[in-house]
């Protein structure tokens, strides 16, 4: 990808800990699977969603899933920060965060993102999340 006449490189992300190998590309949605940098150990998967829609609204822009061994080690946190800059470097302005308001440990992710909470809505009948998931916490990050 070209952005101001740079080339992202996406395909491989990593910190401290974590790497994030690309998955897909597909239709302004980034795929990773997440692997642990001194073992290589798969432990979740996560994606960014690069456009602002009324369904992704609902989804957010970003995404995560930590299996449950690995769950507590605030990789989540660490994936969701590779992704924030990756967002940037696309040229992103904001972010949607969402959370079922139960699922606690995604709340915590979120908040130590320093997004700012925005409201907590009804998932309509059209969205493709509803029955399962009928509300959702929506949160921002501005880039």
């Amino acid at each position: 990808m070209i952005k101001k006449n740079k080339v992202i490189n996406f395909k491989e992300l990593e910190d401290d800990f974590i790497i994030l190998k690309m998955d897909y590309f597909y239709n302004k949605q980034i795929s990773y699977f997440i692997y642990l940098k001194k073992t290589n150990e798969y432990i979740g998967y996560c994606d960014l969603r690069l456009e602002h829609t009324l369904e992704l609204y609902y989804y957010g822009n970003i995404g995560y899933r930590i299996e449950s061994p690995f769950r507590g080690n605030r990789y989540a946190r660490r994936a969701a920060i590779l992704l924030i800059d990756l967002a940037r470097k696309f040229g992103m302005q904001k972010l949607i965060i969402t959370c079922n308001p139960d699922n606690e440990a995604s709340k915590k992710t979120i908040e130590a993102l320093n997004a700012r909470y925005i409201k907590t809505v009804r998932v309509p009948f059209w969205h493709p999340l509803f029955p399962e998931e009928r509300i959702k916490m929506i949160y921002q990050i501005d880039l």
